[in-house]
């Protein structure tokens, strides 16, 4: 097996999210890592265009509002008094329904408004990502700090992935 010059250069990255998340986690006086969002986020570098990788936190941020508009209105509709086999209540069916054709919807301004419908869906996986390890969207302090942890490791997620393909190819 030959070492690559990708290898080593994705391993750095991968080394100095792990510190970011450390300084970062502690600056936010937080117990949990995060650096799986910069992971994610990542990923959405490649194989997407240069305008995607622009919009992508803009993206982010709308998935977030979307993850918590289909919380919040998944709680309201949950005083409706159906479930679907005793597990899941009708009101996050429907909540879950709505916002995601309002999500798709949204690709319709694009040409006015830098949309990025992939990125709006990673938004929402990283926000409801954030659920197992009890941060959720439920007060205006949570929301806030789940935001500014979405954008910031969102941003280095994309940032990781731009200097993967700055470093690793030969000049």
């Amino acid at each position: 097996m030959s070492i690559t010059r990708k290898s080593i250069v994705i391993a750095i990255i991968a080394g100095i999210l792990v510190i970011c998340d450390g300084i970062i986690t502690k600056i936010l006086n937080q117990n949990a890592s995060f650096t799986w969002i910069a992971f994610v986020s990542w990923t959405v570098f490649f194989n997407s265009t240069t305008n995607e990788r622009k919009k992508a936190i803009i993206g982010y941020i709308i998935g977030f509002l979307a993850a918590f508009s289909i919380v919040q209105l998944g709680a309201l509709f949950n005083n409706l008094p159906i479930s679907l086999f005793g597990i899941v209540t009708i009101g996050s069916i429907l909540a879950t329904m709505i916002i995601n054709y309002l999500c798709i919807e949204l690709e319709k301004i694009g040409k006015f408004f830098p949309i990025s419908i992939s990125g709006i869906f990673v938004g929402i996986s990283m926000t409801f990502s954030g659920l197992g390890i009890n941060l959720s969207p439920n007060t205006l302090n949570n929301s806030i700090l789940m935001l500014v942890i979405i954008v910031i490791y969102g941003i280095l997620g994309l940032l990781s992935g731009w200097a993967t393909l700055k470093f690793s190819t030969k000049k």
